[in-house]
């Protein structure tokens, strides 16, 4: 007996060899990257909290921060509130993502026991969505952001600069979601590459493709992006 047929349509298809193009030119213009390894996903999701709208050196700098004054999750939660947000006021929202911040790790030693969100290692995106799903600020992008990049899972997150990429490539209707980008970006990216094509991707968002003005001249990817083609950027 020959292979089983695919079950994809031609345009299913010719769509998934089109991100394998893209991806493929990525890694050869800008390096192949390899996951880092594993850290803790407590300390990821409360890096990614203090990450929303905001820039990465800003969220670490009050990540580090927090952490030099509070040095245990224990004081990070029962800080007071005012002074919380004090210590993380560079990244933003300060007030809001305090909040967020010390109900996250109140779950968390509630529900296990003990500061720890190790039980993600064990989980598929959907367990970790319903588990953590109910926290403000803990949706897809963040999940999908520790899972991929804390425990190593070949998971595509969706931010705002893959979402914007990834529309303009055509790889999603323009009109496409957030959260529709994401499912759909995880049936196309390659196997084994969500990491790296993520990064990549965010890298082209803040260098090249942005969300004003788009340096399109020179970009590599130009002769399969849809907005280039059809003169929508």
């Amino acid at each position: 007996m020959g292979e089983p047929p695919d079950p994809a349509t031609a345009c299913e298809r010719t769509m998934r060899a089109r991100v394998r193009e893209v991806c493929a030119r990525f890694e050869a213009e800008k390096g192949r990257l390899t996951w880092p390894g594993p850290r803790d996903p407590l300390a990821g999701l409360v890096r990614t909290l203090l990450s929303h709208n905001t820039t990465d050196v800003n969220a670490f700098a009050a990540y580090d921060r927090m952490r030099e004054r509070y040095p245990d999750w224990e004081d990070v939660q029962h800080a007071p509130h005012d002074e919380l947000a004090g210590t993380i006021r560079i990244a933003g929202l300060h007030n809001q993502k305090a909040e967020r911040i010390q109900a996250l790790l109140a779950f968390a030693n509630r529900e296990y026991g003990a500061y720890t969100a190790d039980a993600l290692a064990e989980m598929e995106f959907d367990d970790a969505l319903e588990t953590f799903g109910h926290l403000k600020g803990v949706k897809h992008k963040t999940l999908a952001v520790v899972l991929c990049f804390d425990l190593g899972r070949d998971l595509f997150p969706v931010d705002t600069h893959v979402h914007r990429v990834s529309r303009r490539l055509g790889f999603v209707p323009e009109n496409a979601t957030a959260v529709s980008t994401f499912a759909r970006m995880n049936v196309l990216a390659p196997a084994g590459k969500s990491y790296q094509f993520h990064k990549h991707l965010i890298a082209h968002g803040r260098d090249t493709c942005h969300a004003r003005s788009p340096k399109c001249g020179r970009c590599f990817v130009r002769d399969l992006c849809r907005a280039y083609r059809t003169g929508a950027v």
